[in-house]
C-alpha cells in the first residue's frame, strides 16, 4: 500500500563534475559524468523510499531512451511509477557542478501537453498517508489534492518558484514549503499562503536557517546542519521528500523539518540528489 504519494516533475539530469566553472567559448574536461532521473517530485520520491516508505510517482515520462532511464533508475530506487508515456521527450538537464559545490543547470521543457489523469491516481490517494505535489502537471495534482483533503490526508506542496496554477492548487493543500527564491504577487509569502488556506509555511534558504509560522501565529527556525557540501543540487528536493516521510510517521511539522534539514544537509556530502546508505539507515531507511 502507498504510504507518500508524490506528483509532479520527473526529467533526466545529464551531471558533469568540473574543477571549475567552464569558461564561454572554451571546452572543459569534465572528471566524471552521470546520467539518472531527476525533477523535484521524483526526488522527493527516491529520498522517501530510500528512508524506508512505500511511495508512488505520479508523472510523465515521455518516450524514448531517456524515457526508458528514467524508469529503470526509479525502479531501481523502488519507486512505484504511476505514470503516462506520451509522444514528447522527457524534459532534459544538463548540470555542471564545480569542486567547491556550486553548480549550474541549463534545463529544456519536453513534455506540454499532457496526457490523460492515470485512471488510478484517486484511488492510490485514498490508501496514502501524505500527498507531496511540486506544481507540475497541475491537472493530476489538484485531482490527488482535492482527494486527500475529502480524507483528511495531508498534502504539502513545494514552492520552488511561482506558477500560475497555484491559486487552484493551494486551498488544497495543509503545509507549504518554498524556497527563498519564490515570491508571490502583491504581500508576504506567508501573508498570502495563510490567506490561501495553509495551515503550515516554511521559507528554505539553503544553508541558512529554515524560517516557518503557522496560521494560528506560532512561529519558529530550524538551523541547517553545516557540512562540507560537495554537491548541492536536489538538497531542496531530498527536504521535501524526507518531510513527508517523517509526518507519515506521525511527526509533527516542526519535528519533521528539523529532521528533514539533516538528510537535506547529509545529501550534500555527496554526488546527486541522494541520502547516504548510512542515514538513511539511520532514520529507519532501507540499504542502498
Amino acid at each position: 500500500m502507498t504510504e507518500i504519494l508524490c506528483v509532479g516533475l520527473t526529467t533526466i539530469d545529464i551531471t558533469y563534475r568540473t574543477p571549475t566553472v567552464p569558461s564561454a567559448g572554451r571546452k572543459t574536461q569534465a572528471t566524471s559524468a552521470s546520467l539518472s532521473f531527476g525533477g523535484p517530485a521524483a526526488n522527493a520520491a527516491a529520498t522517501a523510499a530510500a528512508m524506508g516508505l512505500a511511495v508512488t510517482l505520479c508523472s510523465a515520462v515521455g518516450n524514448g531512451p531517456f524515457a526508458d532511464v528514467a524508469v529503470a533508475e526509479l525502479a531501481k530506487a523502488e519507486v512505484e511509477l504511476l505514470a503516462a508515456r506520451s509522444a514528447a521527450q522527457l524534459p532534459i538537464s544538463a548540470v555542471t557542478i564545480c569542486d567547491d559545490g556550486s553548480r549550474t543547470v541549463v534545463s529544456a521543457n519536453g513534455i506540454n501537453e499532457l496526457p490523460a489523469e492515470p485512471s488510478t491516481l484517486v484511488e492510490v490517494t485514498r490508501s496514502c498517508k501524505v500527498v507531496l505535489v511540486d506544481g507540475h502537471y497541475p491537472e493530476w495534482a489538484l485531482a490527488a489534492l482535492q482527494s486527500a483533503r475529502a480524507a483528511g490526508i495531508p498534502t504539502v506542496i513545494d514552492l520552488g518558484s511561482w506558477k500560475d496554477s497555484l491559486p487552484m492548487l493551494l486551498p488544497y493543500c495543509s503545509i507549504a514549503i518554498a524556497s527563498a527564491d519564490f515570491s508571490v504577487p502583491g504581500s508576504s509569502i506567508y501573508e498570502y499562503l495563510f490567506a490561501a488556506g495553509i495551515e503550515f509555511a516554511a521559507v528554505t534558504n539553503g544553508e541558512s536557517e529554515i524560517v516557518w509560522r503557522d496560521a494560528h501565529g506560532a512561529a519558529g527556525h530550524v538551523c541547517v546542519p553545516q557540512v562540507r557540501a560537495i554537491d548541492t543540487n536536489g538538497a531542496g528536493d531530498v527536504l521535501h521528500g524526507a518531510f513527508a516521510a517523517f509526518l507519515s510517521r506521525g511527526a509533527e511539522a516542526v519535528t519533521a523539518l528539523e529532521q528533514a534539514a539533516v538528510l537535506a544537509s547529509e545529501s550534500c556530502t555527496r554526488f546527486g540528489a541522494r541520502i547516504p546508505a548510512a542515514a538513511a539507515l539511520h532514520f529507519g531507511g532501507r540499504q542502498q
